[in-house]
């Protein structure tokens, strides 16, 4: 999900001052109670269960608890079969595809061309590793994370927004430039992390995804990247707290955030669980919440039926998820990490090209939909998410 622009107040009326640290819940959930407390705490109680087999296992039983839980996190929880509720949306709800002139016409180009030279590209990949291991890594790692670290500075706007609504205190500056900073910031520390330090601090320790990169930064160079991090949220959480009564399910919202990050610094492995796990969830609802009909709306898919539809959209997926489960040899590493079980396997191997060539071209069609500088797609979205539309803001406000 591309961020939104930073929330704006769009009641007169304010809260009350209050002492800095003063929170409110009531009426700021952007769900609901249950929803907002799920998309934290189930990927959180799955990483920690996850870490906790593993402390107490012998290393062969540690690394399958770890594939079952990356398995779950990638496809029951979602972020490896969400990526068809984009399409589902465009054919429920008509106005998200043509909000924009010329939207329907640059999604259907650029989806096709993603469709194929994304299967193209990744058969290959299947057909000789060498040719394109590194490129493969870079491509999901890189636009898999730049996608989920927007989703979360999207989400973290629309929280703003729902503050504003109810009267609360604008974003100060200080949160707004730091909101903006969140992406590059995050996606560089976790880049680096991954790919050009050395996983531990063993002689001769590859990086954590080791794609033949060669001589890494020592594990001493870890330390720094945990400070940038730190320092980063300890300025964040001291911006939203100070100004007097803030969001409590936006404070919530950027605790997980700062959590599932700092796994991923920290201890990648379980990271790349919570990470992917908080992902799909909050499309889960993203999605669900886009697709209720709203007034005006032609009847074409009612309440009762949107959570069948997108499991039934998912299961080809999910199918597939679960083949490549049975499949899958060593660890899980990484964002939508492929299983060697596919090399064997040429039908196999073109379903799962096919199928990650779906997930970049997810990547490219939510590029377009959550242009939320652009007026027309902001009031439809907004519309959509049933959240009322502010005046629409210049372009030099939003990304």
């Amino acid at each position: 999900m591309t961020p939104l622009s930073p929330g704006v107040a769009t009641s007169t009326e304010q809260d009350a001052p209050a002492a800095p640290g003063s929170l409110r819940f009531r009426r700021l959930w952007l769900f609901s109670p249950r929803a907002d407390l799920a998309i934290l705490a189930i990927p959180l109680a799955l990483t920690l269960c996850a870490a906790g087999a593993s402390a107490f296992m012998a290393p062969v039983a540690a690394d399958g608890a770890h594939r079952l839980m990356s398995w779950t996190a990638q496809n029951i929880l979602g972020n490896a079969t969400h990526v068809v509720l984009t399409f589902l949306l465009f054919g429920v709800h008509r106005d998200v595809l043509t909000a924009a002139p010329g939207q329907p016409r640059n999604i259907l180009a650029g989806t096709l061309a993603m469709l194929a030279v994304g299967a193209g590209f990744f058969f290959t990949f299947y057909a000789d590793r060498s040719i394109h291991t590194f490129a493969v890594a870079v491509i999901f790692n890189v636009f898999g994370m730049h996608h989920t670290l927007s989703q979360h500075r999207g989400l973290w706007s629309l929280h703003g927004l729902r503050g504003g609504q109810e009267g609360l205190t604008p974003p100060s500056p200080l949160e707004r430039r730091l909101q903006q900073l969140y992406v590059p910031l995050l996606l560089s520390i976790l880049l680096v992390r991954i790919f050009f330090v050395a996983e531990s601090a063993a002689p001769d320790a590859p990086a954590y995804l080791d794609v033949g990169q060669g001589t890494v930064l020592p594990w001493q160079m870890l330390p720094v990247l945990i400070a940038l991090w730190l320092g980063y949220f300890l300025l964040l959480f001291r911006a939203v707290l100070r100004s007097g009564t803030a969001s409590g399910p936006k404070v919530l919202y950027l605790l997980g955030m700062a959590t599932a990050t700092g796994l991923a610094l920290v201890a990648p492995e379980w990271g790349y669980v919570m990470l992917p796990g908080m992902h799909g969830l909050e499309y889960y609802m993203l999605s669900a919440r886009m697709l209720e009909p709203r007034e005006g709306d032609a009847p074409r898919l009612g309440r009762g039926f949107i959570w069948p539809a997108m499991v039934l959209a998912m299961l080809p997926l999910l199918a597939l998820g679960v083949v490549h489960g049975f499949l899958l040899d060593g660890p899980v590493r990484g964002s939508l990490s492929i299983g060697s079980g596919a090399l064997s396997h040429p039908l196999l191997r073109g379903l799962t090209s096919l199928g990650f060539a779906v997930v970049l071209a997810h990547y490219f069609a939510d590029a377009f939909i959550f242009r939320f500088r652009i007026p027309s797609i902001r009031q439809v979205m907004l519309r959509r998410l049933g959240l009322a539309s502010p005046a629409p803001l210049p372009a030099s406000a939003a990304r």
